[in-house]
């Protein structure tokens, strides 16, 4: 029955008050500001299945702290900015912003003024659509953001459909099969929307996954300015974390080995427009060069010889063969093999 739904309201002038408040649904809690006053609005609704809350806060610089999140946690901003950190990830998420906290995480939210949604997901669901134990559930989440708007607009109407369409309407609620349905839509777009998966997955495939990634981004953007944290959430791993697969899959920074792509993009250029005029302070700029003697020695200590010497070399080599061709060219043209001798 609808009735069985837990609803906890709470209002609050000063952090502590707000403390409890939050520690009602989010377990580890702990509210701080800056200011001597503040207002905490909070309705929650809580199943076995999920707990929503939606908190509307105002106050100075108001801090909100979670120790080891004991769920998993999709914040959602209704209104105004918050400011959410997990770890190595760090995110400003404005109105229809969403953001995770991870199980086992420590988060901080900070805001003056906001209104947000809480969804906090138990393991169960989770652990169904994951199809391990619940109690083997231990999550590895690459990113605090979606990996698209499309999922994470997916994810605002599943949440609508759920808190507005199944809490809301009792005949539906009363529904087990409509219910769980409901929920597990919310969480499945959760898993997708940030790449959820549980840690017990072979390690070496999660690197290989991040390396394949990283590695796509890297060579797309060779002539282009890219830096390694756009790498990293390009990958779906902190820059940390990027740093680590590169270092265990490839022995290198991932600085290094960029540096590495681009010198072996730029030995291929020179071979490839050394006829038509090009020189090496034009493949250097290209390849994100502004200083002439530094490519000279990063090409060095890569290939052996500096970029000018390969020009040379493609360009002598170049026009050794080039004789040979057009005489056969022209020989084979005035007197085919075939031809009779005189």
């Amino acid at each position: 029955m609808i009735d069985s739904l837990l609803r906890l309201t709470y209002t609050a002038t000063d952090a502590s008050a707000a403390t409890t408040a939050a520690r009602a649904v989010l377990g580890s809690a702990e509210v701080t500001m800056r200011g001597a006053e503040m207002a905490w609005k909070q309705a929650s609704i809580v199943d076995d299945g999920i707990s929503v809350s939606r908190i509307q806060i105002a106050g100075d610089a108001v801090h909100l702290g979670i120790a080891r999140a004991t769920e998993l946690l999709v914040v959602h901003v209704r209104e105004g900015r918050v400011q959410l950190r997990n770890g190595d990830f760090d995110a400003e998420l404005g109105a229809g912003g969403l953001g995770l906290v991870p199980i086992d995480a420590n988060a901080q939210l900070r805001t003056n003024r906001a209104d947000i949604e809480v969804f906090s997901f138990p393991p169960a669901p989770l652990a169904r659509l994951l199809g391990v134990p619940k109690h083997r559930v231990q999550l590895h989440a690459p990113r605090i953001e979606p990996r698209s708007p499309e999922l994470a607009e997916y994810f605002r109407r599943a949440a609508h459909l759920l808190t507005a369409d199944v809490f809301g309407v009792p005949e539906v609620y009363d529904r087990d099969l409509v219910r769980t349905h409901a929920i597990d839509l919310l969480s499945a777009v959760t898993v997708e929307a940030f790449e959820l998966t549980n840690r017990s997955e072979d390690a070496e495939d999660r690197d290989a996954a991040v390396l394949r990634r990283a590695l796509a981004e890297l060579r797309a953007h060779l002539a282009d300015p890219i830096s390694i944290p756009e790498v990293a959430a390009t990958a779906g791993v902190s820059v940390r974390g990027l740093q680590m697969v590169f270092r265990r899959q490839l022995g290198v920074s991932p600085l290094l080995h960029l540096r590495a792509l681009r010198l072996e993009a730029a030995r291929q250029a020179l071979q490839d427009e050394a006829a038509s005029g090009t020189t090496v302070a034009e493949v250097a700029r290209r390849f994100g060069y502004s200083n002439g003697g530094r490519f000279s020695t990063h090409y060095r200590d890569e290939f052996g010889e500096s970029p000018a010497e390969s020009l040379q070399r493609i360009r002598r080599s170049g026009a050794t063969a080039s004789p040979t061709s057009e005489a056969g060219v022209v020989g084979h043209a005035s007197e085919p093999e075939d031809a009779p001798r005189r």
